[in-house]
């Protein structure tokens, strides 16, 4: 998958994926971030991006949700009224996250269409202690790109300048079980109902 190069069909397939030993931190970082946990992907149309991915690579089923409902976001420090959908489906322990926004509020999102980026837009974690992990990418003088949060569960986007976007979420126990659920269902899969409601 990490060798993957398609020349033609959709976006998200058009570079090859970032490999997680081509993100590098220190010992201390790693073990604030923990392991990675999402691969991220700007597309313009859920549906048809996620059946790519199981056309190409058997990746699925995919949780689509549409329209998701932001508690607050906000695009370099300033409110943005960003209106976005998500669809995800696990390899192995590897989520694989497709966004696409409906609306021209500012976001970096849109940003990374307008610059014709087709390549993994972020990599993510979900650390056992989001400021403590947090506060350690901070301390290293990367810059906040976006944040806000869907349900309650915060989540922010920061610049490294060497190894691109890194995202964090803080998940509840109850969002890290229903992970667990969803690998466990990928890795069972037989590729019936590939597009399913989040």
């Amino acid at each position: 998958m990490s060798n993957l190069r398609v020349e033609e069909g959709h976006d998200s397939f058009r570079k090859p994926l970032r490999t997680p030993s081509q993100v590098s931190y220190d010992a201390c970082m790693r073990k604030n971030l923990g392991p990675l946990g999402q691969i991220g992907y700007v597309v313009s149309d859920l549906e048809e991006a996620a059946m790519e991915w199981v056309e190409k690579t058997g990746i699925g089923p995919w949780y689509v949700a549409e329209h998701v409902p932001l508690d607050y976001f906000r695009h370099r420090g300033a409110q943005s009224d960003v209106e976005i959908g998500i669809a995800t489906a696990f390899t192995g322990s590897l989520e694989i996250e497709l966004i696409v926004q409906h609306n021209d509020s500012p976001s970096d999102y849109n940003d990374a269409l307008s610059r014709a980026e087709s390549g993994v837009h972020h990599v993510c974690f979900f650390p056992q202690d989001y400021d403590r992990a947090l506060a350690s990418l901070l301390a290293e003088d990367l810059e906040i790109l976006q944040e806000g949060a869907i349900h309650g569960i915060r989540f922010i986007y920061l610049v490294d300048p060497a190894n691109g976007v890194i995202e964090m979420a803080d998940l509840p126990d109850d969002a890290r079980r229903r992970r667990d659920l969803r690998m466990a269902e990928a890795a069972e899969w037989d590729g019936s109902d590939p597009i399913r409601g989040r």
